[in-house]
């Protein structure tokens, strides 16, 4: 009979451990960076699986912060399909993937530096996008003479900024604003294993991420919850920010690729440029290059 009861009572303590153990993962900002990773990657992978390039047997490699020695970008670049979205913003059929990444996690605050206006990769994003449209004669982001059409480059990204990115963290919107102001735009560059890409610096105005914490927003799971409002006065806080794109028509895929960063600082985005972007890899699955 006390054995008996022994192994209830063991199995009872177990049972509150387990729970604690989970009520921990669950709360503490220690494992919030464990969160997002248990969310994200899954995510991204079945994102990835139906994805332009799955469908076109497609190698679109970017690295992640893992890339880099310093604690800077989140570990691997998420991929996410917005082909339904962006095809009613454009008003045209298009299949949409963006690879994306954001500032890494702050350990002892719990939440990515995404969100804090005290570090470089405040606001931050870099990544690519891949734009497939139905019409394969089409060329998005590009005129008749293969110059850079810049409003409906400009718009793509408004689009991923304010109805992907601003959405899931709640912003309002009518509070939702991208302003883009092209300061210099260089063609011919070669980056990224191929030439002719169009390189394009601008500035930006758009919302900070900075909001105060009032109920649960799907960006959290990736980004951790707020860390308030700091200094601002409002939620989502216009500010002005710094971007550099690099666009190329990639005629065996049929499709626009664009490479971006965008950050405060211009010292952010060339070392990210530098460091990660300018090691993406494209090319078909079996490693053969497009043209």
């Amino acid at each position: 009979m006390g054995d008996k009861l022994s192994r209830k009572r063991n199995r009872f303590f177990k049972a509150i451990i387990i729970i604690f153990m989970i009520a921990i993962f669950i709360f503490s900002p220690a494992c919030a960076s464990i969160r997002s990773y248990a969310v994200m990657f899954p995510y991204s992978y079945l994102h990835q699986r139906n994805s332009v390039l799955a469908k076109n047997q497609i190698s679109f490699r970017i690295p992640g912060g893992k890339h880099t020695s310093q604690a800077d970008w989140y570990p691997f670049v998420i991929t996410f399909n917005a082909s339904e979205g962006l095809s009613s913003y454009l008003g045209e059929s298009v299949e949409f993937t963006i690879l994306y990444n954001f500032g890494h996690f702050n350990f002892r605050e719990g939440t990515s530096t995404y969100y804090d206006p005290n570090s470089p990769y405040y606001s931050s994003f870099y990544g690519g996008y891949i734009i497939k449209p139905a019409d394969e004669g089409r060329k998005i982001g590009f005129q008749e003479d293969n110059t850079v059409n810049v409003e409906e480059l400009a718009k793509i990204t408004e689009y991923d900024q304010k109805y992907l990115v601003l959405s899931s963290l709640g912003c309002p919107v009518k509070q939702r604003v991208f302003n883009e102001e092209i300061s210099t735009m260089q063609y011919e560059v070669e980056y990224a294993g191929y030439d002719n890409w169009v390189q394009v610096d601008s500035m930006i105005q758009t919302n900070s991420p900075v909001h105060e914490y009032r109920e649960f927003q799907r960006g959290y799971l990736q980004y951790g919850k707020p860390m308030g409002r700091f200094h601002f006065v409002e939620d989502f806080p216009v500010i002005n920010l710094n971007g550099r794109v690099y666009v190329r028509y990639f005629k065996d895929l049929q499709a626009t690729v664009v490479l971006y960063i965008m950050a405060p600082s211009w010292i952010t985005i060339n070392e990210a440029d530098e460091e990660i972007l300018s090691k993406t890899e494209i090319g078909f699955s079996d490693s053969r290059q497009f043209d």
